[in-house]
């Protein structure tokens, strides 16, 4: 059945000598995977946006909920790019925040379309003249935490140096375990929850702060997400705010 729906660009694999399997997280199905021929030759008809993580689609899609893999019928970019291809932080980011969402996506709902939208806008904003662009990241997975189940718990936190990443608590003495945020680590936690998108120069941080802030987000994210793997283009970002 051919059926419409936006799309988000993840990730793609090589397949054969000129066709892709492309990772695409869609408002209507979740996340799913397209078969995608002629890719990488001449006659690719503007094919090569399968390539390009986070871009925005219109998508008429051949879809069986039997089925893993399926076939797009048409397609059109939604929301073209001016920035992010073409800056190296917005398009390091693009490739960092598309790995984490491939991986984190698989535990979602696929009728979450409040989180579709969510992140459509995000993109956006990312490909905007967009304030404080180095803490963007820092947002999204941290704001990404709701939807999938695993917000922080922001009560009765006055005192609160350290945050438990087991528990998603914050708590006045460390915890017993290595699993948590030290202070530096908890008072950027805190700022974020009163952070908007549109404010985040105000995240005046070092950039070893926002690294080590990272690691413990993505250590948060494998605590409570079964099969959430180290993220490999974690590695450019270091050496891209260093």
């Amino acid at each position: 059945m051919i059926e419409s729906t936006k799309g988000i660009v993840l990730n793609y694999t090589r397949y054969a000598e000129s066709s892709i399997i492309s990772h695409i997280y869609t408002q209507r199905f979740g996340l799913q995977s397209y078969m995608i021929n002629q890719v990488r030759s001449r006659k690719n008809k503007g094919k090569n946006v399968f390539l390009q993580p986070l871009t925005l689609l219109d998508l008429e899609v051949y879809h069986n909920d039997k089925k893993t893999m399926h076939r797009i019928k048409d397609f059109k970019v939604n929301t073209p790019f001016t920035q992010i291809p073409f800056e190296p932080v917005r398009r390091s980011l693009a490739f960092f925040i598309a790995e984490v969402l491939n991986k984190a996506l698989k535990q979602e709902d696929k009728r979450e379309e409040s989180l579709f939208d969510f992140l459509h806008q995000s993109i956006s904003i990312l490909d905007s003249h967009l304030l404080g662009v180095q803490n963007f990241h820092l947002f999204l997975l941290f704001r990404l935490t709701r939807p999938l189940g695993f917000y922080p718990h922001f009560q009765n936190i006055e005192g609160c140096k350290y945050f438990d990443l087991k528990k998603g608590l914050f708590q006045q003495s460390e915890p017993a375990h290595p699993h948590y945020m030290n202070h530096s680590e908890t008072a950027i936690l805190l700022l974020l929850e009163k952070t908007g998108i549109d404010e985040l120069e105000r995240i005046r941080i070092s950039q070893d702060e926002r690294i080590n802030f990272i690691e413990k987000m993505l250590e948060y994210y494998q605590l409570h997400l079964a099969g959430f793997s180290n993220i490999k283009s974690l590695e450019v970002l270091k050496e891209l705010f260093r």
